[in-house]
């Protein structure tokens, strides 16, 4: 399948879940749009993540808890959003719900965590995170820093149009249901599973 193709195949499930973010964001007065939710949390635990549709970044380097931030590109939409921390011992869960167009969020949580991510459509972008990582999402663009490829052992993923970079770990796939599978001697393990758009492993 043609590069183009492909790229109008991710273009028309990104446009059927109703995402719609916005190049001039920046211009947007950004009184009142922001909001956030904290809750402690411990280093080297667990966190499932129910995300709607949205551009996301999870970010390692909150020293002992889990934080949340949101914005909405119009105030109005504020009151839609609804977000939920929940933590028990080492296991949290985070849920969110908000508007299908320009719905951004940042996720603060220990640098040493697993995550376990489902994700309808939008951006993901994962930085700093030592663990395991599993990510379920329908279409968009994920990009996912791993750090030194010797912390794994087993790497797992499926795109069914678009686009697999791995170069930390010797691959590259593009076209119609690309998968790309590496085994190592490490400790951890990385499962993404994406059905229309980019997935990106970057050092």
């Amino acid at each position: 399948m043609s590069t183009a193709v492909v790229r109008s195949s991710i273009a028309a499930a990104v446009l059927a879940a109703g995402l719609q973010f916005a190049a001039g964001a920046q211009e947007v007065e950004r009184a009142d749009r922001n909001d956030r939710l904290e809750r402690p949390f411990v280093r080297g635990g667990r966190i499932v993540m129910d995300l709607s549709a949205g551009a996301y970044t999870i970010r390692g380097g909150a020293a002992d808890s889990i934080r949340v931030r949101w914005e909405t590109r119009d105030p109005r939409d504020m009151p839609s959003v609804r977000t939920d921390v929940a933590v028990n011992g080492s296991a949290a869960m985070i849920r969110t719900r908000g508007p299908k167009n320009n719905f951004r969020v940042d996720v603060d949580v220990p640098s040493l965590t697993d995550i376990q991510l489902e994700l309808s459509a939008g951006e993901l972008l994962f930085r700093g995170i030592e663990g395991n990582k599993s990510v379920s999402m329908w279409a968009g663009e994920v990009t996912m820093e791993v750090g030194d490829a010797q912390l794994y052992r087993r790497v797992d993923l499926t795109v069914r149009a678009g686009e697999i970079q791995a170069i930390p770990f010797g691959g590259t796939r593009g076209g119609v249901m690309r998968s790309f599978r590496w085994d190592g001697s490490g400790k951890y393990t990385i499962i993404a599973k994406l059905f229309a758009g980019e997935l990106k492993l970057v050092k």
